[in-house]
């Protein structure tokens, strides 16, 4: 009885793996310019997210960068580093999330938002208002793994 319950266990943890190896989007990125490194990562809902884990320039006058320009003033004294920088993004296909929202810390502003793997290298980051993605700005990110 032990033996079918290990067997059975491997088998789950083996077959959970794959399907998480097969999930193209599930890793460490470069930014454009390689200046910081996000994770893109699976919640339990299924939704995705980026969260931004370092940064060429993660100091300001020796002080960690700040989320000062965030809309909510209860935000500000947060660190960029650690932050979800976007949510709500589902899979469309193998190679297409969307419906995300992503926030840049620079200027405190959330746009739509969704991502395309080119490659198992290149991911293209798309983001734009008012719904339109024709009104807005891709930009590719390389894999940092």
């Amino acid at each position: 009885m032990a033996l079918k319950y290990c067997i059975s266990t491997l088998l789950f943890m083996q077959m959970t793996a794959v399907v998480y190896a097969q999930d193209g989007f599930c890793k460490t990125w470069y930014t454009d310019g390689k200046k910081s490194k996000v994770r893109i990562c699976k919640e339990a809902d299924g939704k995705y997210y980026v969260q931004l884990i370092w940064m060429q320039d993660s100091l300001k006058n020796g002080k960690p960068v700040l989320d000062t320009e965030n809309p909510d003033e209860k935000l500000r004294n947060r660190k960029w580093l650690g932050i979800k920088i976007t949510n709500g993004m589902t899979k469309a296909s193998n190679s297409e999330l969307v419906d995300g929202k992503i926030y840049d810390p620079s200027k405190g502003n959330h746009y739509n938002c969704k991502m395309k793997l080119v490659s198992d290298k290149i991911l293209e980051l798309r983001g734009y208002i008012l719904g339109l993605p024709f009104l807005g700005r891709t930009t590719r990110w390389t894999l940092a793994e």
